[in-house]
């Protein structure tokens, strides 16, 4: 019996079965897996089967399910079947222990680690779920925002209103803060006429000191020239009657 044909009666009993059970190898399992978004969820995926392996000691009787599709496909019997399905998996254990992997046509890669544990990894177009042919991933588009239109400023002459309120505002201020006086500075008379004048003011005074001087000196003398200072004509007739 070839891979070929072991991959090919796997694939068409795990459509069908949720497991299949291998003699001498392990289990082949299938299980539902619900849609999801991807990491920037922006692609809804749908949901489908995923197929996995699972080495262990699987006995005859628990692989009829695989030995009876043996047998249809290569019409032989029981016992044949159980030869050629025996041939081939030894074969294929003797691959993943040399080489850690082995293809299955159609269903994906067996590899083994180091320790010879045995796994299966599908490939990615494995469609074991005939109710979800057809189901794509769904791109979600997120749609920007428009940009909002720019709505031109217009400026307004001001009005009579404002330049009012302007001017008040204006005098207010002129009203706190006073402006301060303004000084005209007188003009400077000539040096020459400012001399002359000093000479006459200085002559005035000494003569009026003179004068202050003698008339406590010589009171009688200087009596009648005080008389006719201080008094009218008519005072000093009558000041001289009485």
């Amino acid at each position: 019996m070839e891979i070929n044909l072991f991959s090919k009666c796997i694939k068409e009993l795990i459509v069908e079965n949720d497991k299949v059970e291998v003699p001498y190898l392990g289990t082949f399992s299938a299980e539902m897996v619900p849609a999801s978004y991807s990491d920037k969820q922006t692609t809804i995926h749908p949901p489908y089967r995923k197929m996995s392996f699972r080495k262990g000691v699987v006995s005859l009787e628990d692989g009829q399910l695989l030995l009876g599709k043996v047998m249809r496909e290569l019409g032989v019997s029981q016992e044949q079947a159980n030869v050629e399905l025996g041939w081939c998996l030894s074969r294929l254990s003797s691959e993943l222990e040399g080489h850690k992997n082995c293809r299955l046509p159609g269903l994906g890669v067996m590899r083994a680690n180091a320790r010879n544990e045995f796994f299966f990894v599908p490939d990615d177009d494995l469609d074991i779920w005939p109710d979800g042919l057809g189901f794509e991933p769904i791109s979600i588009k997120v749609s920007e925002k428009p940009a909002e239109e720019e709505i031109p400023v217009v400026q307004e002459e001001a009005i009579p209103v404002v330049q009012e309120s302007i001017q008040v505002e204006e005098e207010k201020e002129e009203a706190v803060f006073p402006k301060p006086p303004v000084f005209v500075r007188e003009e400077a008379l000539p040096e020459h006429q400012v001399s002359v004048w000093r000479v006459v003011l200085i002559v005035l005074a000494v003569l009026l000191m003179l004068f202050i001087a003698a008339s406590y000196l010589f009171t009688d003398e200087m009596s009648p020239i005080l008389d006719r200072l201080l008094y009218s004509k008519e005072e000093l007739e009558l000041l001289r009657g009485m």
